[in-house]
């Protein structure tokens, strides 16, 4: 039996997709005035440096549905969300969120670092 890293392991993913939706409450909701496409940006800093937050709607519903969001696609697509995680590849945030759930394509070209 080959030896799994615990931070690869399906444990540990599992426990982390537990959790991963309560980090929704860091971000807010900003719309592009052009284009009107909403985006959802971080509003908490991860290292406490001040953030330009103009434009940025933070509040208690739009925390609720990102996290309503976020809780339905885990559930629904955990065992690609393990299975993609649990192995070290290129571009899994790419080879995630198009070619497997077909849910982002039109974000493909933003940077997604947090992914």
């Amino acid at each position: 039996v080959p030896q799994v890293p615990y931070a690869r392991s399906e444990a540990h993913l599992t426990e982390l997709l537990e959790r991963v939706c309560e980090k929704m409450k860091e971000y807010g909701e900003k719309v592009d005035p052009a284009t009107h496409r909403k985006s959802y940006v971080r509003v908490i800093s991860h290292d406490g440096t001040k953030m330009d937050l103009s434009g940025v709607k933070i509040d208690g519903d739009v925390a609720s549905s990102l996290k309503f969001a976020c809780e339905s696609i885990a559930e629904e697509y955990e065992d690609e969300l393990i299975e993609f995680l649990s192995h070290e590849a290129d571009n899994v945030k790419d080879r995630l969120c198009s070619k497997r759930t077909d849910l982002c394509d039109h974000a493909l070209h933003i940077p997604h670092d947090e992914l």
